[in-house]
């Protein structure tokens, strides 16, 4: 199975200025992923193992003060993490994103038809919103809404659809069910799922363990420990794994 998205040699440094001197932190290091057409991908680890900062070096975002290299492979791009050239033909089109919060993927000022209308032009889009929010199980009066009027589990629906508008290869969503119930994590899952199986690579960054395992639809696991790629695994696999920070993310955790 060929990789839709493969990251490999993944480097982040953190800069700042304390009391004069120039601190430097590396966040990634020479970190590698592979996403595959057709599956379900978690990336998942301690809070603050750098789980977001490869997101946002898979799609070309480095955070304000961060120096990036390595590379992502794309079908047949090869896109260098540091720099501009070439990402803004491939965000959107081949890579969609999901952040973390709905208010970072809409503005409280206008309603979600509007905002997702625009999406679609900017994308010269092929679906119109109706039919996206359609691909997400969202009925269709929820274009009228305002996004702080839409319950979590709406939000995290109407930010997929929204990274959905340029029809994607790959899908990256960023804790998709942080804050939300078992019910609508598990139908998050789910669409995720169904998503892979129209063909898209779909990676997750998560730490909700309880709900990864509840889905039962994840194919694959990259776990991620201090900056740095410690396995690639299965979820079944993490049960029995003899390394004790690889079985606390398994269904039954090491400190039970």
């Amino acid at each position: 199975m060929n990789a839709a998205l493969a990251a490999t040699a993944v480097t982040a440094t953190a800069a700042w200025q304390h009391r004069g001197r120039r601190e430097q932190l590396t966040v990634l290091e020479a970190a590698d992923l592979a996403v595959h057409a057709g599956a379900v991908h978690a990336l998942i680890g301690e809070s603050g193992c750098g789980k977001s900062m490869m997101a946002r070096a898979l799609i070309g975002l480095p955070p304000p003060a961060v120096t990036m290299t390595g590379t992502v492979h794309l079908a047949d791009r090869a896109l260098q993490v540091g720099e501009r050239r070439g990402w803004g033909q491939v965000r959107g089109h081949q890579i969609g994103y999901v952040p973390q919060s709905t208010a970072t993927s809409f503005t409280a000022a206008h309603t979600l038809g509007r905002q997702l209308q625009q999406v679609c032009d900017v994308l010269g889009a092929d679906r119109t919103p109706v039919e996206l929010l359609a691909a997400v199980d969202l009925p269709v009066n929820a274009l009228e809404l305002y996004p702080h009027e839409l319950s979590g589990g709406m939000g995290q629906r109407a930010a997929i659809a929204a990274a959905l508008a340029g029809r994607p290869q790959v899908l990256i969503a960023d804790e998709p069910t942080s804050a939300l119930d078992p019910e609508l994590a598990e139908h998050t899952w789910k669409l995720l799922a169904a998503l892979a199986g129209d063909g898209c690579a779909v990676l997750a960054i998560t730490h909700d363990m309880t709900a990864l395992h509840a889905a039962g639809v994840v194919d694959e696991v990259t776990v991620m420990r201090a900056g740095q790629v410690l396995a690639r695994t299965t979820p079944a696999a993490l049960d029995t794994a003899a390394d004790p920070y690889l079985a606390a993310f398994g269904k039954e955790p090491a400190w039970q």
